[in-house]
C-alpha cells in the first residue's frame, strides 16, 4: 500500500510539473464550458419566450487585428576579408607582415570544466539511488507465502529428470555381425566362363613374364647407370629453362616500359586527331545544315510549281477511271455469254451420257437370259496352259506331304544335335567350375600367408623405426647440451669484454665529452642554416606557385566563357533555323492535306454518278421493259424444255 501511494504521489507530482505549459489549454477548455452553457441557456429562454437582462446586455464583437510576428532582417553575409598585401623591400627579400597562422593552443592537463561538472553531477546521481535504495521503505516485497515450506524445488527436478531420459538417445547393444557364408555360391553359365578367361589370361601373362626373364637373363647396372644419367640431363634441362626464363621475363619487363612509352606517345596522337576531327565534324555539321536549307527551299518550289497540275491530273484521272469503268462493263458481258454456252454444251454432254447407259443396260439384261455350256473338272490331270512345273491336284497333293515329312526328319536331327551340344556344355562348365574352386582355395591360402608376413614386416619395420627414433633423442640431448655450454662460455666471454670496453671509455671519457659537445654545436648550427635556407625556398615557390595557378584560373575562365558563348550561339541558330523549317514543313503537310482531300471528294463523287448511272440502266423485275439479261434468261430456258421435250419422245 504504502508503494502505491508513494507510485501516486510521483504521478501528479510529474502532472504538477507540467502545470505551467497547460494553463492556456485549461483556460481555453473553461471558456468553451463556460460559452457552450450560455448558449444552451439562451435556446432555453426563446423557447419559453423569456428574456434575460443578461441577454440585452450581449457583448459585441469587436474584431482585433492578428497579433502577427515582424519578421527580423536577413544578416548580410559579411565580405571575407582580403588577406594584407606583401611587402617587399629594396632588395626584393619579402617582410614578415604577411599572414600569419596563430599558434596552436596549449593542451589542458586533466579533465575540464564542463567534465568535471559532469562526473560531479553523476556522483550525486549515484549518492541519491544508494540512499533510496537503502532504505527499508524501498525495498523488495516479503511476502508470507515464500516462507511456507513447499517442495517445488523437488517437483521440479523430478520433472527435468524425467525430460533428460526422454530426450536422450540410449540404444541398445547391438548384434554382433553374423559371420560369412559357408555355403558356396553356385555360379552361373557366364559368370563361371568370365572368371575362367580372367584366370587363363593371368596364366599367359606370367608365363610370357617367365620367357622372357629366362631370354633376358642380366643385372640391372645399365638400367641404373642410364636412370642416373636421365635425372642429371632432367636437373640440367630444368636449370636452363629457369635462366631461359628469367631472362625472358627481363625481356618483356623492357619490352612493357617500350610499349607503355608507345601507348603514352599513342594517345597523345590520338587525341589530337580527335580534336581534328571534331573541329572537321563541325564544318561538316554546318555545311549539313546549309544543304538541308537549300534542299527544303528547292522542295519549296517544286511544290508551289506542282499546284499548276493539279487540275490536268484530276480531269486525267478521271478519263482513265471512265474507260476503266466501260471496260469491266464489256468484260462481264463476255464472261456471262461464256458462261451460258458452257452450261448449255454440259446439258448436252449430260444427256448424251443418260442415252449410252440406258442401252448399255438393256444390252446386258439380253446377255444374261443365253444358256451357258462348260467341261467337267478332274484332279488328276493338269491344266494345260503350257506352264512350267505345271502339275495336277493329286500331284500337288503328294509333293506337300512328302515335303512335310522331310522338314520333320531334319527338325528330329536338329534336337539330336542341340541336345549333345548341351550335354557337352554343361561338362565343360563342370570341369571349368571345378577348376576355379581350386584355383579361389590357393589364392585364399596364398593370401592369408602374405598377410601373416606383412604384418610380420610391419612389426619389425615398426621396432626398427622406434630404435632408430631413440638413437636419435640420445643424439640430439647430447648435441643440445653441447651447445648449452658453448653458449655459456661465449657468454662469459662476452661479458669480461664488456666489462673491459667499460673500463677503457671511463679513462677516455674527459677528452671524449669535449670533442663531443664541439661537433654537436656545429651540427646545431649547420641544421639552423639549412631550415632557414629551407624556409626562404619554400616561401618562393609558394608565392610563385600562387601566381600560377591564379593566372592559368584566368584563363580557363576566360576559356569557359568563350566556349558557352560560342555554343549559346550555335544553339540559337539552330533553333531558329529548325523553327523556319518546322513552319515550312506544316504550310507543306497543310497544302497536301489539301490536295489529297480534294482527290478524295472528287472520287467520291465519281462513284456516286457511276452507281446513280447503274441504278437507272439496271433492270427491274415487274416492269414493262426487259433488259438484255432477263432476254437472254428468256432464251436458255426455251432451249432447256425443247431438248427435254425431244428426249421424252424418243424414249
Amino acid at each position: 500500500m504504502h508503494v502505491y501511494l508513494q507510485y501516486v504521489d510521483e504521478l501528479l507530482a510529474t502532472l504538477v510539473s507540467f502545470r505551467p505549459e497547460l494553463e492556456d489549454l485549461l483556460q481555453q477548455l473553461q471558456d468553451q464550458v463556460h460559452l457552450t452553457a450560455q448558449a444552451s441557456e439562451a435556446e432555453a429562454a426563446k423557447l419559453t419566450g423569456t428574456t434575460k437582462a443578461a441577454s440585452a446586455a450581449s457583448k459585441q464583437t469587436v474584431p482585433e487585428p492578428f497579433n502577427l510576428t515582424q519578421p527580423k532582417p536577413k544578416l548580410q553575409p559579411l565580405e571575407e576579408p582580403l588577406p594584407p598585401p606583401v611587402k617587399h623591400c629594396s632588395t626584393g627579400q619579402r617582410l614578415s607582415i604577411a599572414c600569419r597562422c596563430h599558434p596552436a593552443p596549449t593542451p589542458h592537463q586533466g579533465p575540464t570544466k564542463e567534465e568535471r561538472a559532469i562526473e560531479a553531477a553523476k556522483q550525486r546521481n549515484r549518492q541519491q539511488q544508494l540512499q533510496r535504495f537503502s532504505d527499508p521503505a524501498h525495498g523488495p516485497f516479503h511476502l508470507l507465502t515464500a516462507e511456507r515450506p513447499t517442495n517445488t524445488q523437488q517437483l521440479k527436478q523430478q520433472q527435468e529428470e524425467e525430460l533428460a531420459k526422454q530426450l536422450t538417445l540410449n540404444p541398445g547393444k547391438p548384434r554382433p555381425a553374423p559371420g560369412p557364408p559357408a555355403a558356396q555360391v553356385r555360379l552361373n553359365a557366364a559368370a563361371i566362363l568370365r572368371e575362367d578367361t580372367v584366370y587363363k589370361k593371368k596364366q599367359l601373362q606370367e608365363a610370357q613374364m617367365i620367357k622372357r626373364f629366362e631370354a633376358e637373363l642380366r643385372d640391372s647396372s645399365k638400367h641404373d647407370s642410364w636412370q642416373r644419367e636421365a635425372v642429371a640431363a632432367d636437373l640440367a634441362a630444368r636449370a636452363a629453362a629457369v635462366r631461359q626464363r628469367r631472362d625472358d621475363m627481363a625481356a618483356t619487363q623492357e619490352a612493357a616500359i617500350h610499349a607503355r612509352q608507345q601507348l603514352v606517345q599513342q594517345n597523345l596522337q590520338a587525341g589530337q586527331q580527335l580534336k581534328e576531327q571534331g573541329e572537321a565534324d563541325k564544318a561538316r555539321l554546318k555545311q549539313q545544315v546549309e544543304a538541308d536549307l537549300e534542299a527544303n527551299r528547292r522542295q519549296r518550289d517544286k511544290v508551289q510549281a506542282e499546284k499548276a497540275k493539279v487540275e490536268a491530273a484530276l480531269e486525267k484521272l478521271e478519263l482513265d477511271n471512265r474507260q476503266r469503268a466501260e471496260g469491266i462493263r464489256q468484260a462481264e458481258a463476255a464472261a456471262a455469254r461464256d458462261r451460258a454456252a458452257e452450261i448449255a454444251a454440259d446439258e448436252a454432254k449430260k444427256r448424251d451420257i443418260i442415252l449410252q447407259l440406258r442401252q448399255a443396260s438393256t444390252i446386258c439384261w439380253a446377255f444374261e437370259k443365253i444358256p451357258r455350256k462348260g467341261k467337267e473338272f478332274d484332279p488328276a490331270e493338269s491344266g494345260g496352259h503350257n506352264l512350267l512345273e505345271e502339275m495336277s491336284l493329286l500331284e500337288l497333293r503328294h509333293r506337300l506331304a512328302y515335303t512335310k515329312q522331310r522338314h520333320q526328319e531334319e527338325e528330329e536331327q536338329q534336337r539330336a544335335e542341340i541336345f549333345e551340344k548341351k550335354k557337352e556344355k554343361e561338362g565343360m562348365l563342370a570341369r571349368k567350375a571345378a577348376n576355379i574352386t581350386s584355383i579361389r582355395r590357393i589364392a585364399a591360402a596364398q593370401a592369408t600367408a602374405r598377410r601373416h608376413l606383412t604384418k610380420q614386416q610391419q612389426a619389425a619395420a615398426a621396432q626398427q623405426a622406434q630404435a632408430r627414433a631413440e638413437d636419435q633423442a640420445v643424439q640430439l640431448h647430447e648435441k643440445l647440451e653441447a651447445k648449452r655450454a658453448a653458449t655459456h662460455a661465449e657468454k662469459a666471454r662476452l661479458a669480461a669484454e664488456e666489462r673491459r670496453i667499460k673500463f677503457e671509455q671511463q679513462q677516455q671519457g674527459a677528452a671524449a665529452s669535449q670533442v663531443e659537445e664541439t661537433s654537436f654545436a656545429s651540427l646545431v648550427a649547420g641544421q639552423a642554416r639549412e631550415l632557414v635556407q629551407r624556409q626562404r625556398s619554400s616561401k618562393q615557390d609558394a608565392v610563385q606557385y600562387e601566381a600560377t595557378k591564379a593566372k592559368a584560373n584566368n584563363v580557363r575562365m576566360k576559356s569557359v566563357k568563350q566556349d558557352l558563348k560560342a555554343k549559346a550561339d550555335f544553339i540559337k541558330a539552330y533553333d531558329e533555323s529548325m523553327q523556319q523549317l518546322r513552319g515550312t514543313d506544316q504550310q507543306f503537310r497543310q497544302q497536301e492535306l489539301i490536295r489529297k482531300k480534294g482527290l478524295v471528294e472528287g472520287q467520291h463523287d465519281f462513284e456516286a454518278r457511276l452507281l446513280q448511272t447503274h441504278k437507272e440502266k439496271a433492270y427491274v423485275p415487274g416492269s414493262a421493259t426487259e433488259g438484255p439479261a432477263a432476254a437472254l434468261l428468256k432464251q436458255l430456258s426455251l432451249g432447256v424444255l425443247a431438248s427435254e421435250a425431244s428426249l421424252s419422245v424418243k424414249q
